[in-house]
């Protein structure tokens, strides 16, 4: 997918959401409606068609760590620090929000959360 910044933004969110939702196991409804009314939030600012489309298409993808952080970090290379300092806070809003959306605390959401964080310092 060839992307400006911005719509590698809206699709970072997009497969950011989706690995933390994962995370217990189980993609829980409210969820799914939290990461697609953010990512329709996100349409003032950039498209968000091919978002959506490739978000329904990898719905059944696992999404690791590992990859989430390295492309926040390729992201991130393109903006200057106090802009990286808001697209993180962000994140970590919308995350903070995706893993409460179904209103089960789940440790290993949590203990990803803390090691996403840490990974991105």
């Amino acid at each position: 997918m060839d992307t400006k910044p911005i719509e590698k933004v809206i699709w970072l969110v997009a497969k950011t959401g989706l690995f933390f939702a994962h995370a217990d196991g189980k993609y829980d409804v409210r969820e799914k409606n939290f990461i697609e009314g953010f990512i329709d939030k996100l349409a003032a600012i950039g498209p968000v068609e091919d978002v959506k489309a490739e978000l329904e298409s990898s719905l059944q993808k696992q999404y690791k760590l590992e990859d989430i952080v390295n492309e926040t970090k390729d992201l991130l290379s393109y903006f200057n620090p106090a802009e990286q300092s808001v697209i993180k806070v962000t994140l970590s809003q919308f995350v903070t929000n995706v893993i409460n959306a179904d209103c089960v605390e789940n440790k290993k959401e949590s203990a990803l959360f803390e090691d996403w964080k840490k990974a991105l310092e």
